[in-house]
């Protein structure tokens, strides 16, 4: 068996596992209970949790747990990384622009080489060692943006990174959050729906549509 470290990144995004109803958020889980608790199942060995970069450096949460409530979201509950106040994605109906987060809450390198995307900011992750007594691993994830507004995803890249590696290796990170039977890393410019006069359509059927409003987001793919 190896060992293996997950690196799971936001960048300008929230994840994954009529409604007026709203996803119920709660950002007082620190990283180690929301890995061990809410992210990995099975008989897998867990060590070394932290999280790097997160919101903290602007005196909020960016991650946290996530149950489905009352609403129609598609996943029952899971862990939520955000590049704002984690809470602000759901929780109670809110119209407004959800932009917080300052300039010095950074990036990371690594992230910004798997999106292919340059110059992010407000960039959120966990990392961890796990060893799995099988060959095989499996996620769900939902990519959610405010960066689906109008002509946004022609002009910015809200992305997410899931970065696997073997423990104790320089091996180059190997990002398994990809479009569906390509190489292209998922983010608001490689998923979404033709934005007429601005640009086309990319990958449109993994895009689940607008305002579909269990979060605060814009948009989502599926």
């Amino acid at each position: 068996m190896k060992k293996i470290t997950w690196v799971l990144f936001s960048a300008l995004l929230w994840i994954m596992p009529i409604s007026a109803q709203q996803v119920s958020i709660v950002d007082s889980f620190n990283a180690q209970q929301l890995v061990e608790d809410n992210l990995v199942e099975g008989c897998v060995e867990i060590s070394n949790i932290s999280s790097p970069v997160n919101g903290n450096v602007n005196g909020f949460a960016s991650y946290g747990y996530f149950e489905r409530a009352g609403s129609n979201f598609p996943f029952e509950s899971g862990i939520v990384l955000s590049t704002g106040n984690v809470s602000s994605g759901g929780n109670v109906i809110n119209g407004a622009i959800l932009n917080e987060g300052e300039l010095n809450w950074g990036t990371d390198s690594d992230l910004e080489a798997a999106t292919g995307v340059n110059n992010l900011f407000n960039a959120t992750a966990i990392q961890f060692d796990f060893v799995s007594v099988t060959n095989q691993i499996q996620f769900n994830y939902i990519l959610a943006s405010e960066e689906y507004f109008a002509n946004f995803p022609c002009l910015y890249s809200d992305g997410f990174a899931f970065l696997i590696r073997e423990a104790g290796t320089n091996n180059p990170w190997q990002n398994i959050a990809l479009v569906p039977g390509t190489t292209v890393p998922v983010n608001t410019s490689t998923v979404h729906d033709e934005i007429p006069g601005f640009c086309a359509a990319e990958n449109q059927q993994f895009f689940d549509g607008y305002n579909m409003g269990d979060t605060n987001f814009n948009g989502r793919t599926e």
